[in-house]
């Protein structure tokens, strides 16, 4: 089961951001730089099935790590056809 943490971009009551898990709060910070570094903090204490969703200015919420890195896919390396030279 995959644990997401949620930090808004704008505050919720004009001073406090709130961090959710499922929708339901787990914590209410100053800044929003202080709900990113506790989420970052619970989702690594979670292990690995955890990761931390923040919304953007343009309202997208993003996907990333619990290393607060944004995940990114491995791209597949075309096929080359190698000869041998002598």
């Amino acid at each position: 089961m995959t644990r997401v943490y949620e930090i808004p971009y704008h505050p919720d009551d004009g001073s406090f951001w709130t961090v959710r898990l499922g929708g339901v709060p787990v914590g209410r910070f100053p800044s929003r730089f202080e709900a990113l570094r506790a989420a970052v903090n619970l989702a690594a204490a979670d292990g690995a099935g955890a990761t931390i969703g923040v919304e953007g200015a343009d309202g997208i919420w993003r996907p990333f790590g619990s290393d607060a890195r944004r995940p990114v896919p491995i791209q597949a390396v075309p096929m080359r056809k190698l000869s041998a030279v002598r």
